[in-house]
């Protein structure tokens, strides 16, 4: 499917201009690699003054109601072939603006100090059939100082809703980072109907067990590690410079012995959820690392299924970096436009050129499986001689 195709798809509904205006954006934007509708204007190369392209594409962009009918279609479009338990990785950032003045709800009123900006939260999904694809399926930006900003939680909220909704509620949302935005994601452990896997940094938070409240470092130690197997990470310098034969600057790949065991446990609210422990050891740090997490809705009951979620959390950090990765590339923090409508639809209008270029046209794959199940090929250092030595170290476990 070409980018005019695809753009087509996307517009079936809407009136003759707007279709007109939303392919040729689309296209635009993908062949000029920019959210400048200077970029744009001259990369559709039309027969006509470029500054009257510019003011066409500008004054197009304030169309009502296109930013809800775009990122209604793109998440139609994406969620099409939605596997049970697909893995939801949710991405948020600022959309930091420090010498912007003049945007609409840059900062507040009488907000002089360098800090202004917007937030931005994206969804992407990943099907382990695919591993070397992700799919960009909803953006969602916002700014504080809006009229109608009710609480980070509620914007945020909002987009993983109409994701579960477009869904069925098939997916499980992952945050790669122990904070979404300036959030902690413990209050989407809370949210009736929403399945979420999580890592905990705060471990005197407290959950339910046995009709009583106990702290997550507490019940860490009733936690029996009956599982363990050998993964292997990819590291970089300086850490890799300790694995023998390491060529200054490269990468070197680091055996770690992880054991991890599960919890049934019960939140305030009466929710049901899986305590999960993970502890990583090395050969190079003595002291073992441990990782709380929280699952909810999520498969927890065999080793297998501990497994599969642990995977899937490690593979929800790559999503999140390649969906940064890829939306930099755009370098969104240098748009201009000053409305903040306008905004709000070129950012649905990136996300839908992201989800081409990701999906359709597969140019922008997954480059980096940090963690693994197995050894990364390639000729790099290693801290192990063979597979066959992990095999038996871990046939203990």
């Amino acid at each position: 499917m070409r980018i005019r195709a695809f753009s087509a798809e996307l517009t079936r509904g809407l009136g003759v201009v707007s279709t007109k205006f939303v392919q040729e954006i689309i296209v635009g934007i993908h062949h000029a690699q920019s959210l400048h509708l200077t970029d744009i204007a001259r990369s559709l190369s039309e027969d006509v003054a470029l500054k009257a392209t510019i003011k066409r594409l500008s004054r197009n962009l304030a169309g009502q109601g296109m930013t809800e009918f775009i990122t209604t279609a793109l998440l139609e479009l994406a969620t099409r072939e939605v596997i049970e338990d697909i893995i939801l990785v949710v991405s948020c950032r600022a959309l930091q603006k420090p010498f912007a003045t003049q945007m609409e709800y840059v900062r507040g009123d009488g907000d002089s100090s360098g800090e202004g900006g917007y937030f931005v939260c994206d969804i992407s999904a990943f099907d382990p059939a695919l591993p070397d694809q992700y799919v960009p399926i909803l953006s969602r930006l916002w700014s504080r100082h809006a009229p109608d900003y009710q609480s980070d939680e509620s914007e945020i909220l909002a987009a993983m809703s109409q994701v579960n909704s477009a869904t069925g509620g098939r997916g499980i949302f992952y945050c790669a980072r122990s904070k979404i935005g300036t959030l902690t994601p413990w209050w989407l452990s809370k949210v009736p109907d929403l399945r979420s896997v999580f890592i905990i940094d705060n471990h005197d938070k407290k959950v339910m067990l046995d009709g009583r409240l106990w702290s997550l470092s507490d019940l860490a130690s009733k936690i029996e590690l009956s599982y363990g197997r050998i993964i292997f990470k990819m590291v970089n310098a300086p850490f890799s410079s300790r694995i023998a034969g390491t060529q200054e600057g490269q990468q070197a790949e680091l055996s770690i012995l992880e054991r991890f065991g599960s919890l049934a446990v019960e939140l305030d609210n009466g929710k049901r959820a899986t305590f999960v422990l993970e502890r990583k050891t090395s050969r190079h740090d003595l002291t073992p690392v441990d990782d709380f997490y929280l699952a909810t809705g999520a498969p927890t009951a065999t080793r297998n299924q501990l497994t599969t979620l642990l995977d899937n959390y490690y593979k929800s950090i790559e999503i999140d970096q390649a969906a940064n990765n890829h939306k930099i590339r755009f370098n969104p923090s240098d748009v201009r436009v000053l409305s903040y409508g306008r905004l709000q639809l070129l950012n649905v209008l990136m996300q839908a050129v992201t989800y081409y270029e990701a999906y359709v046209e597969k140019a922008f794959p997954l480059e980096s499986h940090g963690v693994s199940s197995e050894p990364h090929e390639g000729d790099h250092s290693r801290d192990f001689r063979s597979w066959n030595d992990h095999i038996s170290a871990g046939s203990g476990s």
